[in-house]
């Protein structure tokens, strides 16, 4: 079965595609993660991967050729803002790529995000040009937690209606077998990967902790070596370091054999950290429930809900 991923990016779908190939992998399923299919694929023996120094060279009717021919099974994405940037070169047909796609890939995975969260994210990551952290020095210096910073509403704005696109795009465009909500994949990937794969715990059972842990332990170890603040300390993770540095390991050897097309990236903000970090943050969610407002697919929120998403995240990121 060959999976497949769509996002208008900044929902999660980076760290979904890397968690799923290592999940897969734990069960000795040899996937491999091409990451986004539009800029660049290369082949070996067969074997479709991830080559970055391709872009946008390839045309949609190569890329088909590549997926119609591969040999491997493969854990791959689309990003819908790809399909923009390419037509801004040149016109292409892109119902060939979604024939070729419901072909290729059994398994259609539509990645969803709170919108406010989304154009939220964006808006920081305009700032610091970053769209993913990927150890936790490069997290402290992209998001240190002295960093206050005002994003550009206009572009905030633009964002949603781009995730609005987004929704639309998917379901005309795809057959999607399977919804992954941004705040499930966080509160329990392992959770939100068995139920797709239909496979149980295969990290837990092969390294010794689960994914989530992994990706907790990365986050509060960022987040104490900024702060000093005990309450990131969490003895069950020191326990099990050990463990951490064997997955740790394997996911940077499933990289070096071209497996996966990074390592895992680390939570990056919080809602609590978006809260604290941008400093027109209370305009953002005017604007956002202005949106809202004129819609019917997403709902108006209130300060209250933003309080409750805040504990409900500090339960998985600091307490225990």
């Amino acid at each position: 079965m060959n999976y497949l991923i769509l996002t208008p990016d900044g929902v999660g779908s980076t760290y979904l595609q890397r968690a799923l190939t290592v999940y897969l992998q734990c069960a000795d399923l040899d996937y491999w993660n091409t990451h986004e299919l539009l800029n660049g694929l290369g082949c070996k023996d067969g074997s479709l991967y991830k080559d970055w120094d391709v872009g946008y060279d390839q045309s949609v009717t190569q890329i088909c050729d590549l997926l119609c021919g591969s040999k491997n099974i493969l854990v791959s994405r689309i990003a819908s803002y790809h399909i923009h940037n390419r037509l801004q070169k040149q016109q292409e047909d892109y119902n060939t790529l979604y024939g070729q796609c419901a072909q290729t890939f059994d398994c259609v995975l539509m990645c969803q995000r709170d919108p406010f969260e989304y154009a939220l994210s964006w808006g920081i990551r305009d700032k610091s040009k970053k769209l993913n952290v990927y150890s936790v020095r490069e997290r402290i210096a992209t998001h240190s937690v002295d960093h206050k910073e005002e994003v550009d509403l206009e572009y905030f704005s633009t964002k949603l209606k781009q995730y609005s696109d987004y929704e639309y795009w998917a379901e005309d465009n795809f057959d999607i077998t399977h919804c992954v909500d941004y705040d499930d994949l966080h509160n329990d990937a392992d959770k939100v990967l068995e139920n797709i794969t239909g496979l149980n715990d295969t990290v837990s059972n092969s390294m010794g902790l689960s994914l989530q842990e992994y990706s907790r332990f990365r986050y509060l170890s960022s987040m104490y070596a900024q702060t000093k603040d005990a309450k990131y300390i969490d003895n069950a993770c020191i326990e099990k370091l050990e463990h951490m540095f064997e997955l740790h390991y394997k996911i940077q050897d499933l990289h070096y054999r071209l497996r996966l097309p990074t390592t895992m990236p680390i939570k990056m903000n919080t809602m609590a950290d978006k809260r604290s970090r941008v400093t027109n943050f209370d305009q953002a969610l005017e604007i956002y429930n202005t949106w809202a407002s004129v819609g019917n697919r997403h709902p108006e929120i209130t300060t209250e809900c933003i309080d409750k998403k805040i504990i409900s995240e500090e339960q998985i990121y600091v307490d225990k």
